[in-house]
């Protein structure tokens, strides 16, 4: 960051972010996205190696992989960062007793 290479002011692209954040050793295309997703605001940012999302989408036939949730999230677009808040809360709602 000091060195400029990442930026998160309201000028910066969320694909050039991601870009320069997966660049850096250590930070992996779940933080990307997720860092998109909050500090940019991108709509269509989406973590799909993200538990929680595996999980929500989880069925008789187990949960989904990170590349079967991608595949999936395709028909989401433009929203899958919306998307994913809906189903972090199914996952909240889920685990909650009565």
């Amino acid at each position: 960051m000091r060195a400029g290479d990442i930026r998160f002011d309201s000028g910066s692209s969320p694909r050039a972010l991601r870009a320069s954040l997966v660049a850096v050793p250590g930070i992996g295309d779940w933080t990307a996205q997720y860092v998109a997703m909050r500090a940019l605001r991108d709509p269509d940012a989406f973590p799909s190696s993200d538990l929680g999302l595996l999980r929500a989408l989880e069925n008789g036939n187990g949960r989904p992989t990170p590349t079967q949730l991608k595949a999936t999230a395709e028909a989401w677009r433009p929203w899958r960062a919306y998307a994913a808040m809906v189903l972090w809360n199914k996952n909240k709602l889920e685990r909650v007793e009565p």
